[in-house]
């Protein structure tokens, strides 16, 4: 398949994150809306307390709200390579370390606008959500329809499953190439959610 699963994971030593602070309607964030227009200055992240010893800073940070948190090196690669940001946006975030200080390093939410609807249902295993159910809040198998995703899209979610952040295999591959840390990529067949 063309499409791959990004996994944003924390390293040994490297730090997690709690969820976005200082966002209104920070579920926007995972439902495919727009917020470069009203996105705070003072959006930040903070890092968790439950890790104290992990404080390492990776080109992609894990963090609870599930959004892709990139380095300032991940997202001028992002924004040099043709087409990878097509129907995303980068929003600027502050990480804050444990002791509620400022780190120097820069960092962008790269948020995925409009989720084409793309997921082979049929083919998918999960429970869908009660409060929307065109939405899987449960998925353990994921099966794709790649006729129905957009071919400019890189970088993308399944509007019926926006938790997961989906990529294709060529800007994967590129991405891997250049070694950046904190983020894999995984055979969307066969993996285990």
């Amino acid at each position: 398949m063309n499409y791959m699963l990004v996994e944003i994971k924390a390293s040994n030593g490297a730090c997690h994150l709690r969820s976005i602070e200082n966002v209104e309607k920070e579920y926007q964030l995972l439902n495919g809306v727009s917020r470069v227009a009203n996105f705070p200055p003072d959006a930040c992240f903070r890092m968790n307390d439950d890790f104290p010893k992990d404080i390492g800073l990776t080109d992609a940070l894990h963090n609870q709200s599930r959004l892709v948190v990139a380095s300032e090196r991940l997202k001028t690669f992002l924004e040099a390579f043709p087409g990878a940001l097509v129907q995303n946006e980068t929003l600027p975030v502050v990480i804050l370390n444990h002791k509620g200080r400022r780190e120097k390093a820069q960092y962008a939410v790269v948020n995925q606008l409009n989720h084409p609807a793309c997921l082979d249902e049929k083919a998918c295993v999960g429970t869908k959500s009660k409060l929307k159910p065109a939405v899987f809040q449960v998925i353990k198998k994921m099966a794709l329809d790649p006729a129905r995703i957009p071919p400019d899209r890189m970088l993308f979610r399944a509007a019926e499953y926006p938790q997961a952040t989906l990529i294709r295999r060529d800007l994967a591959e590129k991405l891997a190439a250049e070694s950046f840390t904190g983020i894999t990529f995984h055979e969307i067949e066969g993996y285990e959610f």
